[in-house]
């Protein structure tokens, strides 16, 4: 006996929600728009299920591959001994994930500051707000709309312990997402370990920064428009 299964799945987007067309600047005589050639590997793919989103910033290195620039933005203060942090869940924020290192952006590329590890992830639905759970302290009061990134945790020699002392994982965010793309896991799941993204990322696009994730200084440093509201990279 044979059995024949059709299965459909829906995803609707709110219109509040990054990405998509509109958060393109269009012009009437076109668009400018320069792509990467060959692409690269994602060094920092998502563990679990992850999204791209239209607009997402990425760091390309010709030769070695690509960064996602993930940020996200703090929605409640929390104090500098709090090891529960609540970030915004609104779909402009990046959604956290275990065995993420975040640390607050700094205002200048170069400065190091403390990072801590994610250990567990909880959404409020009701709230649109995760609240992430970290290792450790992170040491200094976090203020509503403090921008967190990934840290470059690697690069901490001195990693014994679930915090330390790092610059961002992404300093050079150069290009960006086209489109929309919904990935896989990459662990997990029964993979073996083998399973990797290759994208291919554009530049010379314009976008609307309130319907891009959060930028902190250093990024919005590297902004070429000299129109309010617009990102050009």
């Amino acid at each position: 006996m044979s059995q024949i299964t059709n299965l459909a799945y829906f995803y609707e987007r709110s219109r509040k929600v990054r990405g998509g067309r509109s958060v393109w600047v269009k012009d009437s005589n076109g668009e400018n728009r320069k792509n990467v050639l060959l692409g690269g590997t994602i060094l920092n793919p998502n563990k679990g299920f992850g999204h791209l989103w239209a607009a997402q910033l990425v760091q390309y290195t010709p030769a070695e591959g690509c960064l996602i620039f993930r940020s996200f933005e703090v929605s409640d203060a929390a104090t500098a001994s709090a090891t529960a942090i609540k970030i915004k869940g609104d779909g402009f924020s990046d959604a956290p994930e275990v065995g993420m290192f975040l640390m607050a952006a700094p205002a200048n590329v170069n400065t190091a500051g403390a990072y801590v590890k994610v250990t567990d992830v909880a959404y409020d639905a009701d709230n649109a707000e995760f609240t992430i759970t970290v290792a450790a302290a992170l040491g200094s009061a976090l203020t509503a709309g403090t921008i967190l990134v990934e840290a470059d945790a690697a690069a901490d020699a001195a990693l014994t312990e679930p915090t330390g002392s790092a610059k961002v994982l992404v300093p050079n965010p150069n290009t960006f997402i086209e489109a929309d793309v919904d990935l896989l896991p990459t662990e997990g799941y029964g993979l073996d370990g083998t399973a990797n993204y290759s994208i291919s990322t554009v530049h010379d696009k314009e976008a609307w920064i309130v319907k891009m994730q959060p930028l902190p200084d250093y990024v919005l440093a590297k902004n070429r428009s000299y129109i309010k509201g617009i990102f050009w990279i």
